[in-house]
């Protein structure tokens, strides 16, 4: 009796200590390109910035959830709140990776029109969430990221517009708040893939190839 007291009063202490408070943890985002991808060679005159998104999203209050083995929840949220700006900061990191030579949008001096920037890159966040569900040993966890991305030409005023998304899915025995944000981040960056995949810079201008 005394040990199925101690199993079941375990038990109890495991649900609570399992359940959500509805608290908002940050995930912080980062650039994670395909370990082989080889470096881009662009154009070193051409000035290519971004600047921040537009949150398009219909739930801007959150990045997503964790529902908790004992119930209730953690909602996920990107620092500062300003998904625009993280996922500007992400695609900068991600194409300076790639090996564009690229900055986040503010004056600049150079050889562009007027002393501007060739190309400009922003767009619109569609959706960005990681999404957890815990259940007693493993805990499922789910990201999607999709975008509009578009890039404007100083030169000519064209556009390049392109819809992106990537997603990705796993399981863990031992939830950390890393694993969402890996895995967030991994879906952006397979999308972000996408854009240098299938474009190219010529003549200072950004092209579809």
């Amino acid at each position: 009796m005394r040990t199925g007291m101690i199993v079941a009063g375990l038990w109890l202490l495991t649900l609570t200590g399992c359940a959500g408070k509805g608290e908002m943890v940050a995930l912080n985002l980062h650039a994670i390109p395909p370990v082989d991808a080889p470096k881009m060679q662009l154009p070193a005159d051409t000035i290519v910035v971004v600047a921040d998104f537009e949150d398009g999203r219909p739930d801007k209050q959150r990045a997503g959830t964790r529902t908790h083995q004992g119930g209730g929840e953690t909602l996920f949220n990107v620092p500062g709140g300003k998904v625009g700006a993280v996922v500007a900061q992400a695609v900068t990191d991600y194409l300076k990776k790639r090996g564009w030579r690229v900055e986040l949008a503010r004056p600049v001096s150079g050889t562009g029109p007027d002393g501007g920037p060739h190309v400009t890159i922003a767009g619109r966040v569609v959706e960005l969430s990681a999404n957890a569900a815990s259940t007693f040993g493993s805990t499922k966890i789910t990201a999607s990221a999709k975008t509009v991305i578009e890039a404007v030409n100083a030169e000519d005023g064209s556009i390049v517009r392109m819809t992106l998304s990537g997603a990705g899915s796993q399981t863990v025995v031992w939830f950390d708040t890393e694993d969402a944000a890996v895995l967030l981040s991994a879906a952006l960056s397979e999308s972000l893939e996408k854009f240098v995949a299938e474009t190219k810079i010529e003549k200072k201008m950004l092209r579809l190839k």
